[in-house]
């Protein structure tokens, strides 16, 4: 949604550079659990251990986050992966940390904190549907290689906030200390599938977040090549003006960009307006050819659009689904 936004939002609106700076933010925490996904490469072998990445959960109408969780039969790990540049310093005395970059400070939630938080929930979360009872060890892992990790007293210890290059070493130890096996490994498979088919993707539209109304997104079929806005409908494909690019099928990234900015409900006149058509006819082969879920009839057809599922999009997803180890 941030890329898309980005792309068909002028770069003089007053939210623009607040978008790009929650894109940046959400790529940094992206590279980090691809960074960690190497690093756990080697339990993910192990066909008896599901990891299940960014899984959200409901509990009590309200949702909690987990980045990273490997279920195994003896003990559940949570891990929280933080991809953090400069100084990050870990403050006990008022439940926070403090990043430092340059001679900018700026304060975020304790990573420890939020991850025994997270357990708590999860904890809950299987009591609620009488789940059997596991252990759960949380970790925090930092994945950016520069950043210095301090704390404000020497006093302070945290076994489980560690570099990711140690996280197969404090795995195994874990394991090791957790020797008795809690869950049948059918039993754990079973799990792993309720969590993954409980999960919900977090999803809002820039209405919501930013205050940015659909009047300010711009429309049009964009141009691969040169980024042009609109594509122009020529002859059954679509032609650039300012480059001569052409295109077979640019209205599926562009009713993609929809989906994500707009609703993800569509119809035959909202796509005319959207993707510059004048032929309503031209409009119904396009929706037909997408082979969309639809409700109601002729003119009032509604077409449901769901970003995921499209076979081609502009923009590739910075989000890991809840899915078993890769």
């Amino acid at each position: 949604m941030n890329e898309a936004l980005l792309e068909r939002l002028s770069p003089a609106h007053s939210h623009w550079h607040i978008i790009k700076a929650d894109l940046a933010k959400r790529k940094a925490g992206y590279r980090g659990e691809l960074q960690l996904d190497y690093h756990l490469k080697f339990i993910s072998k192990n066909k008896n251990i599901f990891i299940l990445h960014d899984l959200r959960l409901e509990i009590d109408d309200r949702h909690f986050q987990i980045d990273t969780l490997l279920l195994t039969p003896q003990v559940f790990i949570i891990i929280e992966v933080k991809h953090i540049a400069g100084t990050y310093t870990l403050d006990s005395r008022f439940d926070q940390a403090i990043r430092k970059v340059e001679d900018k400070e700026e304060a975020f939630s304790h990573p420890v904190t939020q991850v025994e938080r997270q357990k708590k929930q999860l904890v809950r979360w299987f009591i609620n549907r009488k789940l059997p009872s596991i252990p759960i060890s949380t970790l925090v892992v930092m994945t950016n290689k520069s950043t210095i990790i301090d704390t404000t007293s020497p006093n302070e210890k945290y076994h489980n906030v560690i570099r990711v290059e140690n996280v197969e070493g404090w795995i195994l130890s874990v394991l090791a200390l957790h020797r008795k096996e809690s869950i049948p490994a059918k039993q754990l498979k079973k799990i792993s599938s309720q969590l993954v088919k409980k999960h919900t993707a977090p999803f809002a539209f820039p209405k919501d977040i930013y205050g940015v109304t659909p009047g300010e997104i711009m429309s049009g079929v964009k141009c691969s090549q040169c980024q042009h806005l609109p594509m122009v409908r020529r002859y059954a494909h679509w032609e650039c003006t300012e480059c001569g690019g052409k295109s077979k099928d640019g209205h599926i990234a562009a009713l993609n960009d929809y989906a994500l900015l707009i609703s993800d409900r569509i119809n035959n006149k909202q796509v005319r307006k959207f993707l510059h058509l004048e032929s309503r006819k031209i409009a119904y082969k396009i929706l037909q050819s997408m082979q969309l879920n639809s409700e109601g009839m002729t003119k009032n057809k509604t077409y449901h659009l769901t970003p995921h599922t499209f076979q081609q999009t502009s923009h590739q997803s910075n989000s890991s689904t809840a899915m078993p180890s890769r």
